[in-house]
């Protein structure tokens, strides 16, 4: 039976290299001492943390704990940072004075300039130690292989015609691509594993206009 896509249960470790990542790639592989990298929410970045933690020997951590324990290089993989918790500036000066490694993976986005946050300073002097890197927005190119990587991550597989129609009614952000393949796998499943074009014009006719 044909089971809808779930993003939370996917199993897929697969990270596409693209010029919308290439930057954050290259300075996790030239393991620099104090990196923030933020991404869109679904952009690889956690994929991308696990990856160079194993080849750069770093500790990946999900929250700040109270407990400040660490005797190596530590990856900081949360969405959202706080910060105006003084907590976290004692987290980011721990790994200061003890001369440690820490990069950063947040859904926060710095745009490379941190002159308009709402920060304490003690956080935005500490922050302003670290490189910044964003992981762009998905490009035409790497839409069509996110939908059909995450297809396969499925066992489904569709002629390239099908993601190329369906990229015409979706924003060009790594969500939607999860969303449209999960469109595509509802429709297949709805239709006894047949699927064409009309069908994703009808069935985007009826939750939204197609983009101009």
């Amino acid at each position: 039976m044909q089971t809808f896509l779930s993003f939370e249960s996917s199993n897929d470790d697969q990270i596409i290299e693209s010029s919308e990542n290439e930057l954050a790639t290259k300075i996790l592989q030239e393991n620099q001492k104090y990196v923030l990298i933020d991404g869109p929410k679904k952009s690889g970045k956690s994929l991308l943390a696990k990856k160079f933690s194993r080849i750069n020997n770093k500790k990946i951590i999900y929250d700040i704990p109270l407990k400040l324990e660490f005797d190596t290089g530590v990856y900081l993989d949360l969405n959202s940072l706080p910060l105006m918790s003084e907590n976290f500036f004692h987290f980011l000066q721990y790994f200061v004075s003890n001369n440690l490694s820490l990069t950063i993976f947040s859904s926060h986005s710095f745009e490379n300039d941190l002159s308009n946050l709402e920060v304490i300073p003690d956080i935005l002097s500490r922050l302003k130690l670290f490189t910044l890197i964003s992981i762009n927005p998905p490009q035409d190119q790497l839409l069509f292989q996110l939908i059909e990587k995450f297809l396969k991550n499925k066992s489904i597989s569709v002629q390239p015609k099908i993601i190329h129609h369906i990229m015409n009614f979706i924003e060009r952000t790594y969500v939607d691509a999860f969303q449209a393949a999960e469109a595509i796998n509802h429709l297949l499943y709805e239709n006894n594993h047949n699927i064409n074009l009309s069908l994703i014009s009808e069935y985007y006719e009826q939750i939204q206009r197609p983009l101009s």
